[in-house]
């Protein structure tokens, strides 16, 4: 009988691991590519270690507008370069043509629009100093999935996976 429950509760593990990740296979594959900018961070900050600290010019935009704590859907549109611009205003019950959704949070007076730092292989910190913007895959319900960095140009930093 213990031989039973440990196998189960492997499966189990095992089965909510793939599904975790055909999760994230499906987003990066499916996924509409939208850019959000980056504003500047403290320098001093930017590169610690193999990871680069991340904000967004929409955070912003959006500081100083209370709202209740958790997940909020703001309405955005796409420019020409897929950059994601917020529509003040929006209706996410009913967005209107050309426009998306984008869930965002608020915690303690500050907007958490994406992760909050960018990871990368040991010794290549170099190649992301130039970032501009996220490079974001987006979901219909608003949801998003950082896969990379682009600078100015909106030229992939770096190396993109195309899958897991």
């Amino acid at each position: 009988m213990r031989r039973l429950a440990f196998l189960l509760t492997g499966l189990a593990l095992l089965a909510g691991i793939n599904a975790t990740v055909w999760r994230f296979e499906h987003a990066m594959s499916q996924g509409e590519v939208v850019l959000i900018e980056l504003a500047p961070v403290d320098p001093r900050s930017l590169m610690q270690g193999d990871y680069m600290r991340l904000n967004y010019a929409l955070a912003r935009q959006l500081a100083g507008r209370q709202a209740a704590v958790g997940p909020h859907t703001l309405v955005v549109r796409l420019d020409e370069h897929q950059v994601v611009h917020w529509v003040e205003g929006g209706k996410p019950e009913a967005p209107g043509p050309g426009e998306r959704l984008l869930k965002v949070r608020q915690r303690d007076g500050q907007w958490f629009i994406g992760p909050d730092a960018f990871f990368f292989e040991e010794g290549t910190g170099d190649q992301y100093e130039s970032a501009r913007y996220g490079e974001f895959r987006l979901q219909e319900d608003g949801s998003t999935l950082l896969v990379g960095l682009r600078d100015e140009a909106f030229t992939p930093l770096g190396h993109t996976r195309p899958a897991w």
